[in-house]
């Protein structure tokens, strides 16, 4: 892993080169060759339990829903460094994922419990 795994546009806030693109559907891809493992990170300053995927994520999650190599990371309390928490979730639409999430609103935002 190395400077050039972060693939979103936030990339550029802390590194030079290729702006990034958040057309992929993952943030993070970590890996060589053809079979990567794929993170989109989720940020909130309580303890989570809710999120939305944008287009892109949800058309990646999909894509890799039966082989599980896109995964999400749920960051809980990012902004207090003492009570920050980072937990690797499966995708809604995997296999692991089911009956863990709820889809609400008829849209893209999932609520789920551990």
């Amino acid at each position: 892993m190395d400077a050039t795994s972060w693939v979103s546009t936030n990339r550029r806030k802390a590194f030079p080169g290729p702006p990034g693109d958040d057309g992929l559907g993952y943030d993070f891809r970590i890996g060589s060759g053809r079979r990567p493992y794929m993170y989109e990170v989720k940020a909130t300053q309580g303890d989570g339990g809710r999120f939305e995927l944008g287009e892109s994520e949800v058309r990646a999650a999909r894509q890799h829903a039966g082989n599980e190599r896109w995964r999400l990371l749920m960051v809980t309390h990012a902004l207090t460094p003492d009570r920050m928490s980072i937990r690797m979730l499966p995708s809604p639409y995997a296999k692991r994922g089911h009956g863990r999430y709820r889809e609400e609103g008829g849209s893209l935002r999932f609520s789920y419990w551990l």
